[in-house]
């Protein structure tokens, strides 16, 4: 393990950072909330914004977003939003119509393209995709800034973060506005036009954040400045390839904690924890647990992406989401026995799968939450060893249900995959850690972490500034694993993500010849060599052909897979998930 440096200077500020200084959310079983169907319920959305990547037009799909310039004025009494977005595009082919994505309760005051206010006739919003008709057709290559200046409430969050809208709360002394933004289920036109696909974030952003003087509105990115003028703040942000649905707007009576991570790369990374007044013990507690989680990363993993924004934490009413370089926060700062806190390192876990490397199809969903649950066994083992590493999949293990597969290899949006009975819902996280905790044992740790570093950075030497964001899929992930490896893997993601069943380990007994056997749906091959252990000793069966066998008195112990390396069907789990159903009914 290569040593690092830390510098760890704590300041407390108040809602003024001194001198201008320059993120699915937590795992479980997705339940989806009860349907809102009234168009005037301030929770409702329609299916068109509800709708995440997907089937996309493909006038849509011929864009780049190079750029985005969001000011947003916000009225906390009024609950309302006033918004500026200047998008800077550019066609990849030609297309005659630009077609946005904006939740259509918000009020289109006004469009202009160029320099050219459009009239009213010239673009329509039917239930959330904004179609703005051209002067003439854009060819291929050629750029175009679109100008959208709207109102309105946004939706309110109908399960935040979850279903998510925007929450108008109070801080829990009710003294001030508390307003947290959580755009997973819904995406980045819940709060301003986007392209709400995987593949089309913004290169580049400059968000603008106009409060009432006294709060703080903390956004994704550096701190650029703030400039307060008649009884109003305006924090400006620079970020750069922010995720659709990582985008934030957070607005309270924050105080900041701050402090610079020494890199073993040689850089600087600035830390802050954006928290509630009266918190500051607290807050210091989980803020001690930033420059561990920065270590551990490095480590095992690679460079922190967003070195030049920051590591970032904010304290939200609801649960925790991975808005980038500002990881929403909510637990009461819980101890557990393993000594760091869970809600913040899953989160963080999400700057690597899903900010740097996203999912160019969210039937893949599971690269972001499924490598980030295996985050938390990692860390586990990083700092208590093997009994915590085990202890942590022990935990995930009990939550695989198995209903759907991970994958099934078509283009999915966000909502068939991770909220219908039929995609694998909550199955990603557990799963989907298991699956990386089953592969690193076959891979063995060298090529395993050489092909994640290759999957998340492109590359397997990431320095700072040797990279860019990475868009991937299951496909993707297994021609890298064949490629480090020199062997074909398409029989184990055959196996563990395009097939909702686990494989099941049969074993039978003549004489003293104790036989194991691979039943695999479909009868797909499945050649997973497994340990044996044979009273006092370990033999390893190659099973290449799905069976094998070992020699054993009546009376000698034969234990299959103990050091439980391999994810299978287990009698043991079913009865336990049978029971806790029972328990509920």
């Amino acid at each position: 393990m290569t040593a690092f440096r830390l510098t760890f200077r704590l300041c407390l500020m108040a809602t003024a950072l001194a001198g201008g200084l320059a993120g699915g959310p937590a795992w479980g079983q997705r339940q989806s909330a009860p349907p809102v169907t009234d168009p005037a319920d301030p929770k409702f959305i329609t299916e068109q914004t509800r709708k995440m990547g997907g089937p996309m037009p493909a006038e849509q799909l011929a864009l780049e977003f190079e750029h985005l310039d969001l000011a947003l004025k916000v009225f906390p009494q009024e609950q309302r939003i006033a918004g500026v977005a200047t998008l800077d595009l550019k066609a990849k082919g030609p297309i005659d119509t630009l077609i946005l994505d904006l939740h259509p309760k918000f009020t289109i005051e006004a469009i202009t393209l160029g320099d050219k206010r459009l009239p009213s006739s010239q673009y329509a919003n039917p239930r959330g995709q904004l179609r703005i008709d051209l002067p003439r057709p854009l060819a291929r290559g050629e750029k175009v800034r679109v100008r959208v200046d709207y109102a309105g409430t946004p939706p309110v969050a109908k399960r935040p973060p979850w279903e998510g809208g925007t929450t108008w709360t109070t801080t829990p002394d009710g003294k001030h506005p508390w307003i947290d933004t959580s755009l997973w289920g819904g995406g980045c036109d819940l709060l301003y036009p986007c392209l709400d696909h995987p593949t089309l974030k913004p290169a580049t952003s400059d968000l603008h954040y106009t409060v009432p003087d006294g709060l703080m509105a903390p956004g994704n990115g550096r701190l650029v400045s703030r400039e307060t003028k008649a009884g109003w703040t305006t924090w400006n942000w620079r970020a750069r390839s922010v995720h659709t649905y990582g985008s934030v707007l957070n607005v309270g009576p924050y105080k900041v904690m701050a402090g610079d991570y020494e890199s073993r790369f040689g850089n600087t990374i600035p830390m802050r924890f954006y928290y509630l007044p009266g918190e500051e013990e607290q807050a210091e507690e989980l803020f001690s647990e930033f420059p561990k989680t920065l270590a551990f990363w490095e480590n095992v993993i690679g460079p922190y992406p967003w070195p030049d924004q920051k590591m970032g934490v904010i304290r939200v009413p609801f649960s925790g989401l991975e808005n980038q370089t500002l990881n929403g926060y909510s637990d009461d700062y819980p101890k557990t026995p393993y000594g760091w806190d869970w809600l913040l390192n899953h989160e963080f876990s999400h700057e690597y799968f899903a900010n740097q490397l996203s999912v160019s199809n969210y039937d893949d969903l599971w690269l972001h939450e499924g490598l980030g649950s295996y985050a938390q066994p990692l860390l586990a083992e990083y700092y208590g060893g093997r009994m915590d590493y085990m202890a942590q999949l022990k935990s995930q293990r009990a939550g695989i249900r198995n209903d759907q597969p991970l994958v099934t290899g078509r283009n999915r949006g966000e909502k068939e995959v991770y909220a219908d009975p039929t995609g694998p819902r909550g199955d990603i996280y557990p799963k989907g850690s298991w699956v990386a905790h089953t592969l690193r044992g076959l891979m063995g740790d060298e090529d395993f972490f050489t092909a994640l570093r290759i999957l998340v950075y492109g590359r397997p030497d990431p320095r700072p500034g040797n990279f860019g964001p990475q868009f991937n899929t299951t496909q993707g992930f297994l021609e890298i694993v064949n490629e480090v490896t020199g062997d074909d893997y398409g029989w184990f993601f055959d196996a563990y993500l395009y097939r909702a069943a686990l494989p099941e380990l049969v074993r039978t007994r003549q004489g003293d010849t104790v036989t194991f056997r691979w039943v695999v749906p479909d009868d797909l091959p499945f050649p997973m060599p497994l340990d044996v252990r044979v009273g006092d000793r370990v033999v390893t069966l190659p099973m290449t052909d799905k069976t094998g066998s070992v020699q054993a008195g009546e009376y000698t112990h034969v234990l299959p897979d103990p050091y439980s390396k391999i994810l299978k069907q287990s009698d043991a789990i079913d009865a336990y998930q049978k029971w806790r159903a029972d328990q509920e009914d």
